[in-house]
């Protein structure tokens, strides 16, 4: 019969091994993202506000950003996401309170 657990001895040594590593995060190579800034958030939003059945797929070649980080700013960045072949709110965002302060008061 064969046994299929270690020898406490090298449970012993591992747990002394573990201990005395380093667990921080080492520095990555490359860079940072800079596609995420405030002012291609800002153009997103221009973009979406002019026209909101333009795809991401569009609006990535437009602005020369990967898809991926255009799907972060509109979802998560700009607060919307696809509904048939536009765009629209989660919740109450920055085109609703454009309109809701540009519209006249009675």
């Amino acid at each position: 019969m064969f046994r299929h657990t270690l020898k406490k001895t090298a449970v012993y040594e591992w747990h002394e091994r573990f201990k005395s590593e380093s667990v921080e995060d080492d520095e990555r190579s490359g860079r940072p993202s800079t596609s995420k800034i405030d002012e291609n958030i800002n153009k997103v939003r221009e973009m979406l506000i002019n026209n909101r059945k333009l795809t991401m797929r569009e609006v990535a070649e437009d602005l020369n950003i990967a898809y991926g980080s255009i799907q972060d700013i509109v979802i998560n960045g700009l607060g919307l996401r696809r509904v048939a072949a536009k765009l629209v709110p989660k919740e109450l965002n920055f085109m609703q309170k454009r309109d809701a302060l540009s519209s006249p008061k009675t």
